[in-house]
């Protein structure tokens, strides 16, 4: 009997989802064959079998979230006897006998599970992983009426979530009722995608330490470059080109010459790669995805206009691949077209720094001794300060601002 197991299918993947089951149990199964579909690190993946056999057994149905290396299923022969479950662990709190000492002006010892001075020790069953849990929680065990589900009333960490979900209801809706006239369009559980960016999100700013340096950039050569390579690109091969083209294309030569922030920080070590890889951010219905430029330093403008068409399309008919959204560097996110000037983005781990670019806006400025109507464009790096210094993302804007004033390295 083979045991499925959720697999690891990123550096950061602590659990995921299952969305789809392509088996039910009794199939026969190939090894190869899809046994289901899992959501993590915002994209659905198709999971394959490494056996053959049979479906003995489901133990986690869709919409089912599961721990990496949780056993999701079994495969078998066909008549394989499945596998009983496990025992229940051994309670690790151990009764112990409650004592009075009648020393004279001493009182009984205080219990070391909370109980009152002098009383009777009450024991409580409860396992260990959910004891942490309700610690992380904030959760006082001893004294809160949590019922349990397990063998003789054992408190298992399930309902140490189930009891603090119930409790953060009750208080939010304490504290709605308490507030005159409020009303609720809509309330619901983050899932799939959205709860992948919230976990990973969350992730980000709470462990990573940011620190984020702007700049601004005289965009006007750039506008023109950009006008004259869409009527050339788009007659020739009918491929139009976008700013985010071009900044894709400088900030991954810009990431050439300043190297410490196409890195990572992983396990106290500092890993720069050699390989630039440069992400980009797609919104998508339910949340956001972040596709792959591989050796985006080497590619042709319109090789990266080219990619860009095809993976957004991809990504918006729901058929990106793993592959294309792994193996990442570096990211950039462009708010430009939404009439955002500047904002301040968040990491995407494990990467140690991402761009934000804004709006292309006008504004007067000195050209030569006469003063003019100029573009510019406003952009922003959040950077890992464990690995990058201020000095090092300084450096990385200052050449990217010269490239994109000077925008005749973008096409050689």
């Amino acid at each position: 009997m083979h045991e499925v197991i959720m697999p690891k299918l990123g550096l950061t993947m602590e659990s995921g989802t299952i969305e789809k089951w392509h088996k039910k149990e009794g199939d026969k199964v190939k090894k190869g064959d899809v046994l289901f579909e899992v959501m993590t690190d915002k994209v659905t993946i198709e999971v394959e079998s490494y056996y053959k056999g049979y479906l003995r057994k489901i133990l986690k149905g869709e919409g089912e979230e599961v721990p990496v290396s949780g056993v999701v299923a079994y495969i078998g022969e066909k008549d394989e006897k499945i596998p009983a479950g496990k025992k229940v662990e051994k309670e690790e709190v151990k009764p112990r006998e409650a004592s009075r000492k009648h020393e004279a002006g001493r009182k009984g010892d205080e219990d070391k599970e909370g109980t009152q001075k002098g009383a009777p020790e009450k024991r409580i069953r409860i396992s260990p992983l959910a004891r942490r849990t309700a610690g992380e929680l904030g959760i006082d065990y001893r004294t809160e009426k949590i019922k349990g589900s397990g063998s003789g009333g054992r408190i298992e960490k399930k309902d140490i979530i189930s009891f603090s979900r119930k409790k953060k209801k009750g208080e939010e809706k304490k504290e709605i009722d308490s507030k005159a006239e409020i009303k609720i369009k809509s309330s619901s559980e983050l899932k799939g995608m959205r709860k992948s960016i919230a976990g990973r999100m969350s992730y980000s700013s709470s462990s990573i330490p940011h620190i984020l340096l702007n700049a601004k950039a005289n965009v006007y050569l750039l506008t023109e470059l950009k006008n004259r390579l869409e009527k050339k690109l788009l007659k020739e091969f009918d491929i139009k080109i976008t700013y985010t083209d071009l900044i894709l294309k400088a900030a991954a030569l810009a990431l050439r010459d300043n190297p410490g922030l196409n890195s990572t920080y992983s396990d106290g070590k500092y890993i720069i790669y050699e390989d630039i890889n440069v992400g980009m951010a797609i919104s998508i219905r339910g949340g956001l995805i972040v596709p792959t430029f591989f050796n985006c330093d080497r590619l042709k403008i319109g090789d990266i206009a080219k990619t860009r068409i095809e993976l957004v399309e991809k990504a918006r008919k729901g058929n990106i691949t793993r592959q294309d959204v792994s193996g990442g560097t570096f990211t950039v996110t462009n708010l430009g077209m939404y009439g955002v000037r500047s904002f301040s983005p968040i990491i995407n781990p494990p990467q140690a720094a991402i761009l934000a670019v804004g709006e292309i806006y006008t504004e007067p400025s000195m050209v030569g001794k006469e003063i003019k109507q100029q573009s510019f464009m406003d952009i922003s790096v959040s950077c890992d300060h464990r690995i990058v210094d201020g000095k090092a993302g300084a450096e990385f804007l200052q050449g990217l601002v010269k490239l994109l004033e000077d925008p005749s390295e973008l096409i050689d």
